[in-house]
C-alpha cells in the first residue's frame, strides 16, 4: 500500500486494527488518510512522552499496511514485519547491520530489508524507542533512510527525539503524540475490565500516557509501589540531610534496566505529589490527583513557598531525564531527596493515610512498566 502501488481504495483499508487505540485522533486520521491515498511516507518518526502509544500506533499501522489480520498468527508472525522493542538499554550496531542477526534476536534490520517481500509488495520495520540507538547503529539506519528499498516503511519511535542525529530526523515525516486526556484513558481502562475507581486513579496518575495507566491499573504491585514511594517521602520529612541520604539508600533500585524503570516510577510518584502540593499552594485544591494525600499536600503547602515548589518540580524533571539517560538511581535519589527534604524550607513529617486495599489493584511486586511485545524479528 505504498505510493509506488498507486492510490488505495478506502474499502481496502480495514478500520478494525485502529479500533483499540485511545486518543491521538489527528495523528491516526493523518496516517489512515495517507495509507488510503497511497502517500504513506517511507520513513516516519513518532515522538511523544514515554507510554503515550507511539509503538502501539506504529504496530497498528504495520498491521493495516500488511493486512496482517489475514495472516496466520497475525502481525507478530508476519514475515514482512520487523520489530525492535526489546528492554535493552542501547540498540547496538549488530541489531541493524548486515549479518548482525542471531538465532536469539532474529535477523538484523539490514538482513530483513535485504529479503524480498514474502507476502506482497510491502514491508514495515518498527524501531521502538529509537533514541536508544548507538551512534554506529544510527549511522547504519541513516544510510537506509537515504536509499530506502521499494515498498518499505520504517517507523521510528522516540520519547527523546533530540538524542537522534538531526540527519535522521530530517529524513522522516515527524508526527507528534500529545498526552491523552484522563477521561479518555479512564473509559479505555474500563473497557478492559478495570474497576472504575482504580481506572480513574491510574488515568490521573499516568500523565496522559495510556501505556503507563494500563500498567498502573493491572500490573501486580504497581499502584502500591507508587504509594510506598510517597509514604516513604512523607515519613522522611524533617529528618534533614542524613535522613534524605538514608531514604535514598533504602529506596533506590539497582542500576539495571528494570531498576531504572522502577526508579522512574518512584520519581513520577514524587512529582505527582509535589504537583498536588503546588496546586494547593496556588489555591486550586480541586486539581489534586492524589485525593487520599490532600491533607499531606495541605500541610506541605503551608511550609513550602511557591518558588521552592517550582524548583523542586524542576528537580524531579531533571532526575527523570537523568535516569532516562542511564544515570545511577541511587545518585539521582540522593540529589533529588536532598533538594526536597534538606534544602530551603524543610517540609513537615506527615503520617501517611490509611489506604483502601480495594483501590490498589492486585498484590505483587512487579514494577509498573509499560507492557511490550515479546517477539523480535
Amino acid at each position: 500500500m505504498s505510493a509506488q502501488d498507486g492510490p488505495v481504495s478506502a474499502a481496502a483499508v480495514s478500520s478494525e486494527p485502529w479500533a483499540a487505540l485511545v486518543g491521538h485522533t489527528p495523528v491516526v486520521a493523518q496516517l489512515r488518510r495517507r495509507l488510503t491515498d497511497g502517500t504513506l511516507a517511507h520513513a516516519m518518526l513518532l515522538v511523544g512522552p514515554e507510554g503515550t502509544g507511539k509503538t502501539t500506533i506504529a504496530e497498528v499501522l504495520a498491521e493495516d499496511v500488511l493486512e496482517a489480520a489475514r495472516w496466520p498468527g497475525g502481525l507478530l508472525a508476519h514475515p514482512d514485519h520487523w520489530l525492535e522493542d526489546s528492554p535493552a538499554e542501547r540498540i547496538g550496531i549488530d541489531r541493524v547491520r548486515y549479518g548482525g542477526g542471531t538465532p536469539e534476536s532474529g535477523p538484523s534490520l539490514q538482513d530483513f530489508l535485504a529479503l524480498k517481500p514474502y507476502a506482497g509488495g510491502e514491508r514495515v520495520a518498527v524501531v521502538g524507542r529509537a533514541d536508544r540507538l548507538t551512534e554506529p547503529a544510527a549511522d547504519c539506519i541513516l544510510k537506509t533512510l537515504e536509499e530506502p528499498p521499494p515498498g518499505t516503511h520504517i517507523v521510528l519511535c522516540a520519547a527523546h527525539p533530540e538524542r537522534l542525529p538531526a540527519t535522521i530526523a530530517s529524513r522522516c515525516q515527524q508526527l507528534a503524540l500529545a498526552p491523552v486526556p484522563a477521561g479518555e484513558i479512564t473509559a479505555w481502562l474500563r473497557q478492559r475490565g478495570v474497576e472504575e475507581r482504580r481506572a480513574r486513579l491510574a488515568a490521573a496518575l499516568s500523565g496522559g500516557r495510556p501505556g503507563r495507566a494500563l500498567a498502573l491499573a493491572t500490573a501486580p504491585g504497581a499502584l502500591r509501589a507508587e504509594i510506598d514511594a510517597i509514604d516513604a517521602l512523607l515519613l522522611s520529612a524533617g529528618s534533614g540531610r542524613l535522613g534524605a541520604l538514608d531514604t535514598a539508600a533504602r529506596l533506590a533500585p539497582p542500576a539495571s534496566p528494570a531498576g531504572r524503570e522502577r526508579a522512574l516510577s518512584q520519581v513520577a510518584a514524587w512529582t505527582g505529589f509535589l504537583r498536588d502540593v503546588a496546586a494547593v499552594a496556588a489555591g486550586a485544591p480541586e486539581l489534586c490527583v492524589w485525593e487520599e494525600y490532600r491533607p499531606a499536600a495541605e500541610r506541605w503547602a503551608q511550609t513550602l513557598p511557591a518558588g521552592q515548589l517550582t524548583v523542586l518540580l524542576r528537580a524531579c524533571v531533571d532526575a527523570a531525564d537523568a535516569l532516562a539517560q542511564y544515570a545511577v538511581p541511587r545518585l539521582c535519589f540522593e540529589v533529588l531527596l536532598l533538594d526536597i527534604l534538606a534544602a530551603g524550607n524543610a517540609p513537615p513529617r506527615v503520617a501517611p493515610p490509611v489506604h483502601d486495599p480495594g483501590l490498589l489493584g492486585p498484590d505483587g511486586d512487579t514494577p509498573p512498566t509499560t507492557p511490550r511485545p515479546r517477539r523480535r524479528r
